[in-house]
């Protein structure tokens, strides 16, 4: 059993993590490790061990994870009680902290097997039911939920587009931010339910700002907030609950884990001086920059973003097409499929396909989020590649960040990137790029190019 990756940000900064054992069906301890943002804003930083953002992540326990948030919320709608063997297989595989073994992931495939056949077997959703996903860290797992919803999803996102939008924001984080460009006025229905998905909740601020937001044009009779875990105090608790009774709504929250994390009063001091007593970051191993192979499936079906909403079911056929394209370039060894930022779904879709053809695939993506980097088995980043940043979003070009692509000095045999479709090339390709960062990690960069799709004229019609 590997080591938490929680336990030198406890002993060193004197942040605790508790898990009530009583409202939680995984333990938070399983679910996240902890590192220290270099952020003045929040000196902690909950690292998902299911979320693949920070994580290389196998990606059937990533689906699953997800497949488990969709299962509880399906069951706060129709008022039933979930059954509890699934989440005790992934608690399992999880408490033990490395990739299931072949024993493992036979289970880890009977329980997405067995949580696909609950949501066939369910009815199907009604036109009042949509689901939304945060930028950046939940769009992906905002796509499985509405998946196992059967809902259309819209996220959230920070890119720039040309029309209309809705902003709200996230004040902790140090790109707060965020804005709505559904290209359809009915994406939701008044009266309706609204499920919105993030994958933590600490204080659920964010939340409460984001209902606010779209409660003041589209009132919802019903909320259901999803996240994998929920830490917010008693105080936080009422504060949902004062936001329901004044906007004459009903809010309910589910999660996976749920607990506690305590903060020393001057955490912010102590982490700023873990990080600045850290050893720098050890190399990846070699001074040989990898060979770089692009992909070019722009011929394929063109891949629009759910940032201006999309069916909650991704096109099986689309992803498979693009896993054969890539497969014939993968060499031996473990491999790690990476998408970029808000850019998850398709991706790990793709990884999981890659995985069932040929195991040792890993799924992970790219951030914005700068983490300080200790190379300890104890804490969760312990590795970090930079890069300047290829799209355009609402705060320009900026620092762009890949994380654990190396631990310990050990190299993944190949990343495949996938950049957003449309990507523009010669800003992937420049020397301070994205390419270029992630061949100082690994002997080959696989640069998987789409076609994006984009609601034309004719298609598009924002609200009045």
């Amino acid at each position: 059993m590997g080591a938490w990756t929680g336990g030198f940000v406890r002993d060193a900064v004197g942040i605790g993590l508790r898990s009530d054992a009583s409202r939680s069906l995984i333990p938070v301890e399983d679910l996240v490790g902890l590192a220290l943002r270099d952020n003045p804003k929040r000196a902690q930083l909950l690292v998902s061990t299911v979320l693949a953002k920070h994580v290389p992540t196998v990606p059937g326990l990533a689906l699953a994870a997800g497949e488990l948030l969709g299962l509880l919320v399906r069951s706060a709608l129709d008022g039933s009680d979930p059954e509890t063997a699934p989440f005790d297989t992934v608690a399992h595989l999880l408490a033990r902290r490395e990739r299931p073994d072949a024993d493992g992931l036979a289970a880890l495939t009977a329980v997405r097997e067995h949580l696909a056949e609950l949501r066939d077997a369910a009815p199907a959703a009604g036109p009042e039911l949509v689901t939304v996903g945060y930028a950046e860290t939940a769009t992906g797992l905002g796509h499985i939920v509405a998946d196992a919803l059967g809902s259309p999803y819209l996220h959230s996102t920070r890119h720039e587009a040309d029309v209309p939008f809705t902003p709200f924001e996230e004040e902790h984080s140090h790109a707060s931010d965020h804005r709505l460009y559904p290209s359809d006025p009915a994406w939701a229905t008044a009266g309706g339910t609204t499920v919105l998905v993030d994958d933590e909740l600490s204080t659920g601020r964010t939340v409460r700002n984001t209902i606010t937001a779209l409660h003041a044009t589209t009132p919802q009779a019903h909320w259901v907030v999803a996240g994998l875990i929920d830490l917010r105090s008693d105080a936080d608790r009422q504060r949902f609950d004062d936001l329901a009774d004044r906007l004459g709504t009903r809010i309910t929250v589910v999660a996976l884990g749920v607990g506690a994390v305590d903060l020393p009063e001057d955490v912010l001091a102590r982490a700023r001086a873990v990080i600045d007593a850290a050893p720098a970051a050890s190399s990846a191993g070699s001074t040989t920059a990898g060979d770089v192979v692009v992909v070019d499936a722009s011929d394929l079906s063109p891949v629009r973003s759910a940032r201006f909403g999309a069916p909650g079911r991704l096109d099986d056929a689309m992803t498979a097409a693009i896993a054969d394209r890539v497969l014939p370039e993968l060499p031996d060894g473990e491999v790690v499929v990476l998408g970029s930022e808000e850019f998850i779904a398709v991706p790990l879709a793709v990884a999981a396909h890659l995985d069932r053809t040929r195991g040792a695939t890993r799924f992970s993506t790219t951030t914005r989020s700068p983490i300080a980097v200790i190379d300890r088995d104890d804490y969760a980043i312990a590795s970090a590649v930079s890069f300047t940043s290829h799209d355009r979003t609402i705060d320009g070009l900026g620092p762009r960040f890949a994380y654990n692509l190396s631990r310990g000095g050990s190299r993944f045999a190949a990343v495949v990137l996938f950049p957003e479709p449309g990507a523009d090339r010669e800003l992937l390709l420049r020397p301070d790029g994205v390419v270029d960062a992630l061949r100082t990690v690994t002997d080959r960069v696989i640069v998987v190019l789409l076609t994006e799709s984009v609601p034309t004229p004719a298609e598009w019609n924002p609200a009045p």
